[in-house]
């Protein structure tokens, strides 16, 4: 594309829509200037490209050594390295993962509230989906509000001592107050 006269680009480019005038625009560096027009600069300032927003965590549990946030197109994902060679893929906006290995990609499967659950036991210490609940899945923010409760910070020793002083209908109004708690204690 270097090497064609920048007249003959314009002329394909002008039957192009503005998006992708843009794109070949972009794409010629050496006729950048003759095909970025003052129209399309108008479009770029009108309609900006907004970057994705991005958040990287390191993994401090037995599971997950690496963990990164990423939002874009209105879509919340979150790429897991496990320490096992294994990259798990989550969509959290549609609620489905995908696993990747170093021999196959496993496709799509859906999530279900159990796998949500186990989820957030392992991303609630690193806080990595806070201020991220635009594009979150239902059941997986409620999970993880959830997973957040207040006696859910003590350590397990005296949250087991509490639930042990607690008479068994307190205890099981307790657990059933939480669908995280429902998934710790049942």
């Amino acid at each position: 594309m270097q090497s064609l006269p920048y007249e003959l680009l314009q002329l394909i480019a002008s039957n192009l829509l503005p998006r992708y005038q843009c794109r070949l625009a972009m794409a010629s560096r050496h006729h950048h200037r003759y095909l970025y027009t003052p129209l399309l600069r108008w479009h770029a300032k009108k309609h900006p490209i907004l970057p994705p927003k991005h958040k990287y965590a390191c993994g401090d549990n037995f599971v997950y050594s690496s963990m990164s946030l990423i939002e874009f197109n209105e879509q919340l994902l979150l790429y897991a390295q496990l320490y096992i060679n294994k990259l798990e893929v989550y969509n959290l906006t549609y609620g489905y993962m995908t696993t990747v290995t170093s021999t196959y990609i496993h496709g799509r499967n859906d999530m279900y509230t159990i796998d949500m659950m186990q989820l957030c036991y392992f991303i609630q210490s690193s806080n990595i989906l806070a201020r991220c609940y635009k594009y979150i899945h239902k059941t997986l923010l409620i999970a993880y509000l959830g997973s957040k409760h207040p006696l859910l910070s003590l350590p397990d020793e005296i949250l087991h001592n509490i639930m042990d002083m607690l008479s068994y209908s307190d205890r099981k109004a307790f657990i059933t107050s939480s669908t995280y708690l429902r998934y710790l204690y049942d």
